[in-house]
């Protein structure tokens, strides 16, 4: 391993600590899409100990007009996360992203994870920032990274993260180009679609959410 817990301490927490530590195991069936033992302990700790407390219960869309029924409400945000996921695997089974290393696919898979993790900002919730939440989600995930492997993260794993509301980016520079940028847009937007229902990631949340306890075991202290 790369990383250290002494490197993870000099990461400040922006969530409540212990109320949101075993948070990932939201996505336990997502992270094992992911390859490398490594990022799926990164991926882990982000969610555990870096994503906001808000990002846990608010919809996919605070109008309620941009996602299907299944992202609003409660939780809303976690299943449409999870949504995108499942839209990248299928994606990647299609010549154009199918021909990637596979350290670019868990590039991708990582992306769309962690690409709505700062959607009203780093901390506390704050509606006005949403414009720039694929920047600051980007920002906070290389800083973390940086931190927890002690290397540079990889431009395309920040600027997937950065590009991902295609069209729709504030700035038109952060506009997908590479190819994963755009395998990362394209399953943000179909998960994004009105008619998508998936009853089983509405099952499975509902599983978590019904856990009276979550194990303390934390995979990135391995």
């Amino acid at each position: 391993m790369r990383y250290t817990i002494n490197n993870l301490r000099e990461l400040e927490p922006t969530n409540s600590t212990e109320a949101s530590m075993n948070k990932s195991q939201f996505f336990d069936h997502e992270i094992e899409f992911i390859q490398s033992e490594d990022l799926r302990s990164f991926v882990r700790y982000y969610f555990d100990c870096i994503v906001p407390d808000y990002f846990w219960t608010i919809g996919a869309s605070s109008s309620g007009k941009f996602h299907p029924a299944m992202s609003q409400g409660e939780g809303g945000l976690v299943r449409h996360t999870k949504a995108v996921a499942w839209f990248c695997e299928e994606l990647l089974r299609m010549s154009q992203w199918a021909y990637l290393t596979d350290e670019r696919k868990d590039y991708a898979r990582v992306a769309c994870l962690l690409h709505d993790t700062a959607k009203y900002g780093l901390h506390e919730f704050d509606k006005e920032l949403y414009p720039k939440h694929g920047a600051m989600a980007a920002d906070q995930v290389c800083r973390t990274w940086m931190v927890f492997f002690n290397e540079d993260c990889p431009y395309e794993l920040t600027q997937a993260i950065k590009s991902h509301m295609g069209q729709w980016t504030t700035d038109k520079a952060d506009r997908p180009f590479t190819p994963i940028d755009r395998l990362v847009h394209m399953a943000d937007y179909v998960a994004s679609r009105a008619f998508i229902d998936i009853p089983e990631i509405t099952a499975d949340y509902n599983d978590k959410a019904e856990l009276d306890e979550i194990s303390p075991e934390l995979p990135w202290e391995d």
